[in-house]
């Protein structure tokens, strides 16, 4: 099995625009160095940026261009059996080189869904020569891949709705538990540090705008703090809070219940709230949406809050048993999920906690990926 050859490499193409490559460029030495401590080759190369995150029809040309030629030595000079891609352009490239027939098979991880992005963000209109364009190359993707690889059951629906006979599997982002371990006399300690004790605390953790909005954020904290005694608002993000906190403030929160540190070791700033925020405004992309914060929530032994139109996380929170799934649109509801919360939070961290270990671990996730490489290579078995 490929889990325990010894001839096993991994090689990591990074092809990142050449603005992106010199604004990072401090970094990727480091990163370097860590990939070879853990025996993979990492081959980062800076490319001509065409178009824009939306590529458009005239740009692909280009784009492939320079991304193809890369792709198909790399592949035949280490005689790569298995590409795998983490977002459409690379998987579009990846289709393209399979089609020469030099033996590779292709897992195609989606991530997050291209064109509901585009919608979600005004990139295209449904009837536009782009979107038309995507969503035909969407479908032969899906098609060509030896595997699609998910983070949301949505996103498998909505994978098979495009193409029924594609081979679809279920994994999602990974966390380390032991990251976000933390003993009760340290959280108490961190609490009193961060001026936190006596309080119910709701974390947040991540970037704000895009697919994030600090209005809509805002607006849903000053719903649920009306429903607990002393709430406060811990935000752990790398970008500027200015528009949260002018939004909270117009809401009613006062600053003096509102931490917001820049970012921070999450490992030693989210296990110090009592729930954890995952919520999303109404737009396309929500139904899809599956991030890395609900794993590390998870990680950290804090209930999840989620709003309903995540559709594929409120099936996770409730089959488990470790959050609330709440309709920002409905008083009572809201009333109702928080008061279960508080009510309920230690069990519903525990069940958290126990969801981080079994579903979310690193180790869970990488045996996923390691079968399905067994699968689709059955060759290499022998």
């Amino acid at each position: 099995m490929i889990r325990r050859s010894k001839d096993t490499e991994i090689t990591v193409l990074n092809l990142p625009s050449i603005n992106r490559f010199l604004r990072y460029f401090r970094n990727y030495s480091k990163v370097k160095d860590y990939a070879r401590s853990r025996g993979i080759r990492l081959v980062i190369i800076p490319i001509i940026p065409v178009g824009s995150s939306f590529m458009p029809v005239w740009a692909v040309p280009f784009f492939m261009i320079q991304s193809v030629p890369l792709v198909l030595f790399f592949a035949l000079r280490y005689r790569v059996n298995i590409i795998h891609t983490r977002s459409y352009l690379s998987a579009l490239t990846a289709a393209a080189v399979k089609k020469m027939g030099v033996g590779i098979k292709l897992v195609f991880d989606t991530r997050s869904l291209y064109l509901r992005e585009a919608e979600t963000f005004g990139g295209w209109q449904k009837l536009s020569a782009d979107y038309r364009f995507w969503e035909r190359l969407e479908s032969r993707l899906f098609a060509e891949s030896d595997r699609v690889v998910v983070q949301a059951f949505k996103t498998g629906d909505y994978v098979r709705g495009s193409v029924p006979t594609a081979s679809v599997s279920l994994i999602p982002s990974p966390v380390s538990p032991g990251n976000f371990r933390m003993s009760s006399r340290d959280r108490e300690r961190g609490r009193r540090r961060l001026g936190l004790t006596g309080k119910f605390v709701f974390a947040y953790s991540g970037s704000l705008g895009r697919l994030h909005d600090p209005r809509f954020l805002a607006k849903f904290y000053s719903l649920v703090r009306r429903n607990v005694s002393h709430p406060h608002f811990l935000v752990a993000t790398q970008s500027n809070p200015a528009e949260l906190l002018m939004y909270l403030n117009d809401f009613g929160a006062g600053s003096e219940e509102i931490t917001v540190l820049n970012n921070p070791d999450l490992g030693k700033i989210l296990p110090l709230g009592d729930a954890g925020l995952h919520v999303y405004g109404n737009s396309p992309i929500a139904p899809y949406a599956s991030s890395v914060k609900m794993p590390e929530y998870s990680a950290s032994g804090i209930p999840i809050v989620v709003t309903k139109n995540m559709t594929s996380i409120v099936e996770l929170v409730e089959r488990s048993g470790c959050g609330v799934a709440i309709d920002p649109l409905d008083k009572n509801d809201i009333r109702v999920k928080i008061q279960q919360l508080v009510k309920e939070r230690e069990r519903m961290g525990n069940r958290a906690l126990d969801l981080a270990k079994k579903y979310f671990s690193v180790e869970a996730c990488a045996n996923k990926y390691l079968e399905i490489y067994d699968e689709i290579t059955p060759k290499i078995k022998s």
